[in-house]
């Protein structure tokens, strides 16, 4: 489909969709307007029978004198009153007047209509037909609404139908209390039928009128468009192709003058093509100068880059690829890619159906050596031709041995993380039924403190109990730490709260406690529950790690501006293979053990930018040292 065509059909649509929009909206708003005029209609005429009935209600009826065609009501109690005069007077009520006047309303409005309806009438009369039944209950369920109406189809033509409630009012209870009636109930409603045939043929005159006028001006606006476009779009950019097919064919001898019907930047394009073709000879003579420009890109390039001939053979590579290999004499020329690649370690990073033709993105490792392999990203691109016979390949290495060792870093982050939310969320549903059990036990022990078998179980039973308490405190520190309150703080006095509440714990222990502090810089900033915690968690794995039998050592000095904390044991160390995982989370060497313990010493530390060391050797001992920046 050339422009031409297509900005016919561009033009058709959207000038199609845009006015049928309009119309649209327009012919909704018209129609809208149409049923609000018959629903003000109705809702006047309600007014209107309200305020005759409220007059006459207020009067108790309205006295008329009787002639041959006066009506009768047959339902009240005195409908005929006879005057002193000989006189016959009928009592008119509000629901007879109501009646005369619907009657009489036929003959001065024509198909409209209004009536009184009620659920519990005394007149057959006021029998509500369906459309006033389902008003009445409506208007009984939903209190808040004081209207009801719809459209309805009879004897072939259209009526609006609209229904207000009628509610009792104090005048109202001299002729309607013995039904039960009170003031403020809904007592039936006033049921007004108005003719919408005009409504009907308004709408369809308008609807024949919308479509004439939207299809007369869809026309009219895609010529005008089109036009328009033709003389500053169409025209230029046939000019410009005519151009184009002669550069195409290496004719570049004649001048491409300005379209001057064209808008600015019509004209610019002009100017540009004619500069392009003005560069096109100097372009050709630059382009040796070019190439050794790419070369020396390619030479000096930071990833590394071979040049590989149509059959795949290494023909040329940079700097960085001999680096990459640790080998700068050795030639690659003869060799193919696959010659240099463990070809079982190719692993596609991207669909190829994402790629260009003949382009490949895999990740490899390189063969360095029979013990030595190195993970690299591979880009190759085959099959660039230089001339209509003669292609090359390229192929772009990039050393992923940092990339990798970031990944893993970042998986281990991600891993914890995840372990901790998930540690946490199982500590808080635990603490409920834990509270509980406890609650019990203590309940039980109570109750059967004489029972035989249960005085056996039960400090089993309370050591558990307490231990899963314990496991899920530390989790939840673990997992929800908070922020220092950083303050100055004395260590040598956290020291001596903290070796206070240990000596509780293991005050039946052989364990000698020394303390060695030289200097005067043991005032520093931090908080000093959270430091309470890494003294508490380090002393207790000392304990555990002396059997309790042993020598603990804690020792201050202050060296180079700062002040170092050490906490010392001579108990059984930590292996080799598992110093590098003494901070993870859950890891313990004792069974008494949460594994939390140091993970919350890293993660306080941390925050504070604390910094540590940790020296162990198995049957030796281990030493914690803490590095404090002085306050």
């Amino acid at each position: 489909m050339n422009l031409t065509r297509k900005i016919i059909l561009i033009i058709g649509l959207t000038t199609t969709l845009f006015l049928s929009v309009i119309f649209s909206v327009l012919t909704l708003r018209y129609n809208k307007q149409i049923e609000n005029t018959l629903l003000n209609n109705a809702r006047t005429l309600y007014r209107m029978v309200v305020a005759v009935r409220s007059w006459a209600s207020e009067y108790e009826g309205v006295l008329v004198k009787k002639k041959e065609n006066t009506q009768i009501n047959p339902f009240l109690a005195h409908p005929i009153l006879l005057t002193q005069n000989g006189d016959t007077l009928v009592l008119k009520n509000p629901a007879l007047i109501t009646r005369e006047l619907s009657e009489m309303s036929k003959h001065f409005l024509g198909d409209a209509s209004f009536h009184m309806s009620s659920k519990k009438y005394i007149n057959p009369a006021n029998k509500p037909d369906d459309f006033e039944l389902n008003a009445l209950n409506f208007l009984e369920t939903q209190k808040e609404q004081k209207e009801f109406f719809t459209f309805e189809t009879k004897n072939n033509k259209l009526y609006f139908r609209y229904f207000a409630p009628l509610y009792t009012k104090k005048s109202c209870l001299s002729c309607h209390s013995e039904q039960g009636y009170h003031e403020g109930d809904l007592r039936g409603g006033i049921s007004i039928l108005l003719s919408a045939d005009y409504y009907q043929k308004a709408r369809a005159d308008n609807l024949k009128f919308m479509i004439f006028s939207s299809f007369i001006s869809i026309i009219i606006l895609s010529v005008i468009l089109y036009l328009g476009l033709r003389k500053t779009i169409i025209r230029p950019i046939e000019g410009l192709t005519e151009a184009a097919e002669r550069i195409e064919t290496q004719d570049y001898q004649f001048t491409l003058q300005p379209f001057s019907h064209g808008s600015l930047e019509i004209q610019k394009l002009f100017k540009t093509f004619e500069r392009m073709r003005q560069s096109i000879s100097s372009y050709l003579t630059d382009l040796q100068l070019s190439e050794k420009k790419y070369r020396s890109l390619i030479e000096n390039s930071l990833e590394a880059i071979a040049i590989g001939n149509q059959h795949g053979e290494i023909i040329e590579t940079n700097k960085r690829f001999h680096q990459l290999f640790n080998n700068s004499k050795v030639s690659f020329k003869g060799l193919r890619i696959s010659d240099l690649i463990d070809k079982k370690s190719i692993k596609p990073l991207t669909d190829t159906s994402d790629l260009p033709r003949d382009t490949k993105h895999y990740e490899a490792n390189i063969i360095l050596d029979k013990d030595n392999r190195i993970p690299v990203e591979v880009f190759e691109i085959s099959n660039i031709k230089l001339t209509q016979e003669k292609t090359i390949s390229f192929f772009y290495l990039r050393d992923l041995r940092l990339r990798k060792k970031l990944e893993t870093y970042s998986l281990q982050m991600e891993k914890m993380l995840v372990l901790g939310e998930l540690s946490a969320g199982i500590a808080h549903e635990l603490r409920n039924p834990l509270f509980a059990i406890s609650n019990n036990l203590d309940y039980l022990r109570d109750r059967l403190s004489d029972h035989k078998d249960f005085t056996e179980i039960y400090p089993e039973l309370l050591e558990s109990l307490n231990k899963i308490h314990k496991i899920v405190s530390a989790i939840l520190d673990y997992a929800t730490p908070h922020l220092p309150e950083l303050k100055r703080i004395d260590l040598i006095q956290v020291i001596d709260q903290c070796l206070i509440l240990v000596r509780k714990k293991f005050e039946k222990a052989h364990i000698k406690i020394k303390q060695e502090f030289v200097g005067d810089c043991f005032t520093v900033k931090a908080d000093p529950h959270q430091i309470e915690q890494v003294f508490v968690n380090l002393i207790m794995n000392a304990f555990k790690a002396m059997d309790e039998h042993g020598e603990l050592t804690i020792r201050g000095v202050c060296k180079n501006g700062r002040t170092e904390i050490a906490i010392i044991d001579n108990g059984c160390g930590i292996p080799p293979q598992d110093m590098d995982r003494i901070f993870d989370p859950f890891y313990t060497q004792f069974d008494s053990g949460t594994g939390l313990g140091l993970s919350i010493v890293q993660k306080i530390l941390t925050q504070h930018k604390i910094k540590y060391k940790v020296n162990s050797k198995v049957g030796k001992g281990t030493s914690f040292i803490l590095y404090f920046k002085r306050a």
